[in-house]
């Protein structure tokens, strides 16, 4: 079930001295990596997965991190006989790190990988550089190199069936009574404010606002609750400041707490 990762190739320190770097953990010590090879779906794809542990109060990163931290970086160049790469990711937790929101996993952290071949009867051969980001009080960047060969059916793997069954939950499934989008011009930009009207998810929560796809500069703004009202903000800033068209069904919605994640797509309850 597993393929053994090589040792982790990097690190660096972030924003730290040269003495405080000279004192900081090795990688090794904070994160194993292995991949596990699972198995060829019905639609012909293989469905393999990424396998981190992480040392106890380390953290890394989701697809987005929150208001700081590393963003994780996927490289496939390298791989043979591969089309198309989705990650399934599983829900996130929302930690406080030195005052900050951050969003990702700690302890373990199964991630789905599912693999398209260019040629479904060859084996898919993995050659590929992860780039993530470990941290605690201080942040470490790490490069793991990911290699492996998917060859046949493989077979079932609970682990990573479970970390498909565990994305984020509906808008719907944590309370969404109404909501609303605005367009505020700010600067040379816009800001794209979202209202949503739903309980509190946990004792901390951070609304995280994507508009994917739309070529515009972008920077998440803090989130902030007022009573039932929760709100996150995106600034947007093209690039011939001209104020853009929004497709408010586009807008992608991310609602983090320390208790989970839940998702929305678009600008309106029905979506």
């Amino acid at each position: 079930m597993f393929s053994r990762l090589p040792t982790l190739l990097v690190a660096a320190l972030c924003a730290l001295g040269q003495s405080a770097a000279a004192q900081a953990p090795r990688p090794s010590d904070l994160i194993e990596a292995s991949i596990r090879t699972g198995w060829k779906t019905e639609s012909g794809t293989h469905m393999a997965a990424l396998h981190l542990r992480i040392a106890q109060d380390w953290i890394t990163y989701w697809r987005h991190p929150g208001e700081t931290g590393v963003v994780p970086r996927l490289d496939w160049a390298g791989s043979g006989n591969l089309a198309d790469v989705t990650i399934h990711w599983p829900e996130p937790q929302l930690f406080i790190k030195s005052g900050f929101n951050s969003i990702g996993y700690s302890n373990e952290l199964v991630l789905p990988i599912e693999l398209t071949p260019e040629d479904p009867g060859a084996p898919i051969r993995l050659d590929a550089m992860l780039s993530i980001g470990v941290c605690d009080d201080i942040c470490i960047p790490v490069d793991l190199a990911l290699r492996s060969d998917l060859n046949g059916a493989g077979r079932h793997d609970p682990l990573i069936a479970q970390a498909l069954s565990r994305g984020p939950a509906s808008s719907q499934m944590v309370g969404l009574r109404d909501m609303r989008c605005e367009l505020t011009p700010a600067g040379r930009g816009v800001v794209l404010s979202v209202e949503m009207e739903l309980p509190a998810t946990g004792q901390h929560e951070f609304l995280l606002v994507e508009l994917p796809g739309s070529g515009l500069r972008s920077r998440t703004l803090p989130s902030t609750r007022n009573g039932r009202t929760i709100t996150g903000q995106l600034k947007l800033r093209p690039a011939d400041g001209q104020v853009p068209l929004i497709d408010r069904s586009a807008v992608q919605i991310s609602l983090i707490s320390e208790r989970g994640a839940a998702r929305h797509q678009g600008c309106s309850v029905s979506n």
